[in-house]
């Protein structure tokens, strides 16, 4: 697989040519709604037990749970159906590759990557660890050895394991998010073309 690993900007074909990109698109939809159903199903077992075997006492505490198996179900579907911007990035961007590039701090991890017209530089991305959860050099230690990514880290990156797993997308609240102002200043028209093509925000 080439990732045109040393040249800078955007040169190189799209990821979703290069061999394999499908493959572990699909391997994470099917991941991912593997997740859902399983958490879909547990939530149903948790009602059953809840009603039919457990005492009046007890259903408080489960009702808690119950509540917890929801917002994984929901945060699973959530993740299935942003699936489509990770399509959209890796039809946009070629592969990258990029070793040393996590930096985690009490528990909290970002990315740093090369800013794509300004090689010399360096954007951050950061890692959302989820609820009840910190990151840990060891959890990221094969990103950190050998990261694959597509993208521009100033909007959005899919990042990947060696051999395209842990298919997963980081964005800048700038991107996307309304509620923010967005980004302006030090984007090449290539950049902003690119940006636009995944549904970026970006500033005229």
């Amino acid at each position: 697989m080439s990732t045109y690993a040393t040249q800078g900007g955007f040169e190189g074909p799209v990821a979703w040519e290069t061999p394999g990109t499908g493959r572990a698109l699909s391997r994470c939809a099917a991941g991912q709604l593997a997740k859902f159903l399983g958490w879909v199903a547990l939530w149903w077992a948790a009602l059953y037990v809840t009603v039919v075997w457990l005492p009046v006492a007890a259903v408080v505490p489960m009702v808690l749970v119950l509540a917890l198996l929801v917002h994984y179900a929901v945060l699973s579907l959530i993740r299935l159906f942003r699936l489509w911007r990770v399509r959209r990035i890796l039809g946009v961007y070629p592969w990258r590759q990029q070793s040393g590039a996590v930096r985690v701090t009490k528990g909290k991890a970002v990315f740093v990557l090369p800013d794509p017209d300004s090689p010399e530089k360096t954007v951050s991305l950061k890692v959302t660890a989820g609820l009840f959860r910190s990151w840990s050099h060891e959890a990221l230690k094969d990103y950190d050895d050998e990261l694959w990514y597509a993208g521009d880290p100033r909007f959005a990156c899919v990042v990947a394991k060696p051999g395209l797993r842990g298919l997963s997308c980081l964005v800048q609240p700038t991107a996307y998010d309304h509620r923010t102002s967005p980004r302006r200043k030090g984007l090449s028209p290539e950049a902003r073309r690119r940006a636009r093509a995944i549904g970026a925000r970006v500033a005229d």
